[in-house]
């Protein structure tokens, strides 16, 4: 079954290039399109954040009132016999919430909201680097696969000639042996990258939500994003300020516990002997002498206190991001540059006089190999450097994100 796999595996990458030519191609902001509209995270992220809405709308809503009826002095004895001496009293009673606790709670649920809220744009966030990412790594492997079916051509045609020259007597045999190792290994490196190639489509694929795993990334140059400064907070750093919101609040709501809450009731009694009504009040409330939540106060400070070293942390790591990643961008525009430049053409007619001067018996074949391996060492540090650039760039923006 293995050797199935492999063989379909060498298959699929002597093929590869008309795969990609046949594949959907997809732009960089289509993909981000389509990852915000499709992607399970970011509907599980908006389903939080409707969640925390809620609850903070039902926060601030006031206890409800409680409606009693209560029947006395029925079957018991002698006077109390029957129903003769019974009394019903019907009435309403309506707990009075003190110390700030409504509006505490109403803090708390609105400092959650925020931060469901923020981790919604996080998600987006998140995804967009992430495709971001994968969309940069399809178009490198794609680079990839095709020089990879070059030199398998090259490495073909190379072992043809030394054929050639061996069976005219001009090499030995050994040259073409080893022609023929260089055909073996290119062929080898293209299966390796047209498996990548595929794992790179699927991740790209799964990202947006796409049932199509055959994508092909266009050409997108996207302009770094303009400095943010430092003392605007990142999304990152929103986050944890907003977990700091409600951790002060729940400051406030357990102290605001501890103040015990009035219940005030009313209502009408009616006494069956002599059919008499009369009007009943009470208030009655907690007697704090054992219980003042005096635990539940410390850990919420502490908790508080942490939060607070937390928003600090925060702080300092979203400047690091953002100073590290323009770094990044930076080095790799600058190693792009230089190997875009005249370094490519220059490998590419080393090669091509190499190739004409062993076909005329002047160089050998070790020095032609060279050639070829010069030429794909400098395409393979170009496509590095291409995708090292959008890989920091996509950084940047995530470090940016507001």
């Amino acid at each position: 079954m293995f050797s199935l796999f492999r063989a379909t595996l060498l298959a699929g990458a002597l093929v590869a290039c008309g795969q990609a030519a046949q594949a959907e191609p997809i732009s960089l902001s289509d993909a981000l399109s389509r990852g915000a509209e499709s992607s399970p995270r970011i509907a599980q992220s908006r389903a939080q954040a409707d969640a925390a809405e809620a609850r903070a709308r039902q926060a601030g809503v006031s206890p409800n009132p409680e409606l009693s009826v209560e029947v006395e002095n029925f079957a018991g004895t002698g006077a109390f016999s029957g129903l003769r001496s019974t009394e019903a009293t019907l009435a309403i009673s309506q707990r009075i919430e003190l110390g700030g606790k409504r509006s505490a709670r109403v803090a708390i649920a609105g400092a959650e909201r925020d931060f469901a809220f923020l981790s919604y744009k996080a998600a987006l966030a998140d995804l967009n680097r992430d495709i971001r990412l994968a969309h940069a790594e399809l178009r490198a492997d794609e680079d990839r696969a095709v020089l990879a079916r070059d030199n398998t051509a090259a490495a073909e045609e190379l072992a043809r000639t030394a054929k050639v020259l061996v069976e005219a007597g001009r090499d030995p045999p050994l040259r073409q042996l080893r022609a023929e190792a260089a055909l073996a290994e290119a062929k080898a490196e293209q299966a390796r990258t047209f498996a990548e190639l595929l794992i790179a489509r699927r991740l790209l694929a799964t990202l947006i939500g796409s049932e199509d795993a055959e994508l092909s990334a266009t050409t997108d140059a996207e302009m770094p994003p303009a400095n943010v400064p430092l003392d605007i907070p990142s999304l990152n750093e929103q986050l944890v300020l907003a977990q700091r919101g409600a951790a002060q609040a729940r400051v406030r709501l357990a102290r605001a516990d501890a103040v015990p809450d009035v219940t005030a009731s009313g209502g009408v009694r009616r006494f069956a002997e002599g059919r008499e009504t009369a009007l009943v009040a009470g208030v009655s409330i907690a007697l704090p002498f054992r219980d003042r939540n005096r635990g539940n106060i410390e850990a919420a400070q502490s908790e508080s206190l942490a939060a607070e070293s937390a928003a600090r942390l925060a702080r300092i790591d979203a400047n690091r991001e953002r100073q590290d990643a323009r770094i990044l961008l930076g080095a790799a525009e600058v190693r792009y540059e230089a190997l875009a430049g005249p370094g490519i053409a220059q490998a590419e007619e080393a090669l091509r006089l190499a190739r004409i001067g062993y076909n005329a018996g002047r160089f050998s074949l070790l020095e032609l190999l060279d050639a070829q391996t010069a030429l794909t060492t400098a395409k393979l540090a170009l496509i590095q450097a291409r995708l090292d650039r959008a890989n920091a760039l996509a950084a940047l923006i995530r470090a940016n994100a507001q």
